[in-house]
């Protein structure tokens, strides 16, 4: 029996992300940098970078909403450089939903460039910019329309009397943003703050050829890494997304605990989060030999808490940062954005 469940999910996607206008979004927004901020390419504390994060969300569907993403970044020209700061990235982003049936796929580059401030270098602000490429499909075969209603089961031999839309769609798209840090006291408490823009070019995606535009989603985000005791560091964080007169706003913070060991530091981490009127969310993770895992779980605060039967969503991220070692080489010590 083919059941309507495929045809609804896609109805409640299309109100999430085409009426509202609302991108993919992470609760461990930090644990994707790339596709938080443009500016953000380069920062860490190594020479390079890898990132990986998979979110699973609505499971009380036939099938789940699924968002991942993957990126890797460098520093280039440090040893000429010296304090200053220029990076390069790739991005790739893509999402599925409804049995396969709405599916997205995004691939950007980025570069950013950031200038230390004063002589003692503890203040950075850089600029990061981003261009790449977005593919949107449907597979219009795997829904089922009121015209093909034949009592308890759909018979898909009946015409659905609709009129079907191209089934693929793609743009070129621009996101740029601007990043300061600096340490207060070096070492032990530091602040961050930054601004990015997404989908400056306002890229056309229609899958019935009008003149429907992607708005620009506006990002602020800022932070704090502060030393609480020896060994216990606070990382409080927030985050603004405004798109099409869809506001989302995550407030929170997460306690680590730092060990020395002979080799390399263990850091374990436990937080909290709320995406106001929508979830609370919890995360943890541990990191060693700079490898950081971490996990987040959404509990549904929102009117979806029904709907969803209260399954919410789940995410898994990892992080890798890696060294080049040289002589000639010494990287700048940057503020450590949470799990960043």
């Amino acid at each position: 029996m083919i059941r309507n469940s495929t045809l609804i999910l896609l109805i409640f996607l299309g109100s999430v992300f085409w009426l509202n206008g609302q991108d993919t979004h992470f609760s461990q927004f930090y644990a994707s940098p790339l596709t938080l901020n443009p500016a953000l390419t380069g920062i860490s504390d190594g020479a390079y970078r890898v990132s990986g994060i998979y979110r699973n969300q609505d499971r009380s569907f036939t099938t789940p909403y699924m968002t991942y993403s993957g990126a890797f970044d460098i520093k280039l020209l440090q040893s000429l450089l010296k304090s200053d700061i220029f990076g390069i990235g790739a991005v790739f982003l893509g999402d599925r939903s409804g049995d396969g049936v709405l599916a997205m796929n995004n691939v950007m580059l980025s570069a950013s460039y950031h200038k230390s401030i004063g002589k003692e270098h503890k203040h950075f602000l850089g600029i990061g910019i981003q261009g790449g490429y977005t593919q949107k499909s449907v597979n219009w075969n795997q829904l089922t329309y009121p015209d093909q209603n034949a009592g308890d089961y759909f018979d898909l031999t009946k015409p659905n009397n609709e009129s079907i839309a191209k089934g693929k769609l793609s743009y070129f798209d621009i996101n740029a943003g601007l990043l300061y840090q600096g340490w207060i006291k070096k070492d032990e408490d530091g602040i961050f703050a930054g601004v990015s823009f997404a989908h400056l070019n306002s890229p056309r995606q229609s899958f019935y050829d009008q003149d429907t535009k992607l708005p620009i989603r506006y990002t602020a985000h800022a932070g704090a890494y502060i030393k609480l005791v020896k060994h216990v560091y606070l990382t409080p964080n927030v985050l603004f997304l405004y798109q099409d007169k869809a506001l989302e706003t995550n407030l929170g913070t997460a306690v680590e605990y730092h060990v020395d060991m002979k080799k390399s530091t263990f850091v374990a981490f436990i937080g909290v989060w709320d995406r106001i009127n929508d979830a609370f969310i919890t995360s943890a993770g541990i990191e060693y030999y700079k490898v950081r895992l971490s996990f987040a779980y959404d509990i549904t605060t929102s009117s979806l808490t029904y709907a969803t039967e209260n399954r919410s969503a789940f995410e898994l991220a990892i992080i890798y940062t890696g060294f080049i070692k040289s002589k000639d080489v010494q990287y700048p010590k940057l503020v450590p954005c949470p799990r960043m």
